[in-house]
């Protein structure tokens, strides 16, 4: 990157020629307009110089940071509704770089996520064919799973905290779970679970079980589920695991716990 397309250049320049439109004003009223050198004259100059400096600034400025602007919206519509961000993809100074980046990670993960849902819902396909599961009343639910717990989410939270977590999630499922139903490990505190029934029977079940999770008799957490349709083959049981995770970050981007998607 050249030094004079870095935003710190950018910045300084902009407030280099910020801070001189005032003294360059007051100046050019003392040479060309000596009347004035009042009081009451120079402040209102002043003034109007000062807001038209920081009109200047902000302009510049919010055109500067514009991509970031539509990075952040594009990242979040990926993540809440599977939308590819389709932005700059080149830039000379940092946010052009970033925003970049950006573009083509996010490229590189939707041509990645379609293999993985794709390979998991054929995974799910033969693990209910083993089973030979139709649903209660024929109806199929994938249910998404997720214990409330910071340190989950982050990273922070010790190994043998993660598996005593994992271990009292999965209790709690199997008190839930009915004859035939299903619930496969899905990640760090998650559970992918196929539940039979009605929508409404699910969700009452689910937002029971989310509000109470024992982990050793004297602890509990709570848990986040989303809800959606079980497909009736691999592309459409791949699209509501899709849906399912975009459910689930919208609950999470909003700081919701507790809760039924």
């Amino acid at each position: 990157m050249r030094w004079y397309d870095s935003v710190a250049v950018k910045s300084s320049l902009v407030a280099f020629v910020a801070t001189h439109i005032p003294l360059l004003g007051l100046i050019a009223l003392i040479l060309f307009w000596p009347g004035l050198l009042s009081p009451w004259g120079v402040f209102v100059v002043a003034l109007i110089l000062t807001l038209v400096a920081t009109a200047f600034v902000v302009t510049v400025l919010w055109r500067m940071f514009r991509p970031l602007r539509q990075a952040a919206d594009g990242l979040k519509g990926f993540m809440t509704s599977g939308t590819l961000f389709r932005g700059p993809v080149s830039g000379s100074d940092e946010i052009g770089r970033l925003v970049g980046v950006l573009v083509r990670s996010l490229a590189h993960l939707d041509r990645s996520r379609g293999a993985l849902l794709h390979s998991s819902s054929i995974t799910l396909g033969e693990a209910l064919s083993e089973r030979g599961w139709a649903g209660a009343d024929g109806r199929q639910w994938l249910v998404l799973v997720e214990a409330d717990r910071q340190g989950i989410l982050d990273g922070r939270m010790t190994l043998e905290g993660m598996l005593e977590l994992h271990n009292a999630v999965e209790r709690a499922l199997d008190k839930l779970l009915q004859a035939g139903e299903l619930a496969v490990p899905w990640g760090r505190g998650r559970f992918l679970c196929l539940l039979g029934g009605s929508n409404a029977d699910v969700v009452e079940r689910m937002d029971v079980f989310c509000r109470h999770i024992d982990i050793d008799g004297h602890d509990s957490v709570t848990a986040t589920a989303a809800i959606e349709p079980e497909g009736v083959d691999a592309q459409a049981r791949a699209a509501s695991l899709q849906r399912l995770e975009h459910k689930l970050f919208g609950l999470r981007s909003q700081g919701q716990a507790a809760a039924v998607a």
